[in-house]
């Protein structure tokens, strides 16, 4: 395998690719013209506020992830049309996708990748006067599904 290139990552290295094969085994598919791919993680949190406590304390709970983005629709690009059906299909008939966002080729050792199990939350389609078509997504965890969401680094 190649090593990761060295130094700074840009977001223009970035990518992130998508199987309808769940369990983090199956082949992934690259989305082109993506951009603005977002990673937004955080925790519940709850005050908790006793009497007798000095300070107000929270009760940090489970994460919640959501990967977002912005395909870029362009006709001439090899697979935006087959990327753009299957997240439509996806989204409309509620289907569970597996995603992993990369800080550059997942086959590269030393990429940074989190992985997520969910669906399409929301499926956004702009049409701009002179300007290219974009369809912005939302994609959250499945609460029926078992995959744990994930951080990894590529070593083999």
């Amino acid at each position: 395998m190649t090593n990761a290139v060295a130094g700074s990552v840009l977001g223009d290295d970035c990518k992130l690719y998508y199987s309808a094969t769940l369990g983090g085994s199956g082949a992934l598919t690259e989305i082109p013209v993506i951009i603005d791919d977002n990673l937004a993680s955080e925790r519940r949190a709850v005050e908790s506020n006793c009497r007798g406590d000095a300070e107000i304390g929270e009760l940090i709970g489970k994460p919640k992830h959501t990967i977002s983005g912005t395909l870029l629709v362009k006709r001439d690009t090899a697979g935006v049309g087959a990327t753009f059906s299957a997240l439509r299909d996806a989204y409309v008939n509620g289907t569970i996708l597996h995603f992993a966002m990369a800080t550059g080729d997942i086959t590269h050792i030393g990429q940074y990748v989190f992985r997520l199990e969910g669906r399409l939350k929301r499926f956004e389609q702009s049409n701009p006067d002179n300007d290219t078509v974009k369809v912005s997504f939302e994609v959250t965890h499945a609460g029926e599904n078992t995959y744990a969401s994930n951080f990894s680094t590529v070593t083999a």
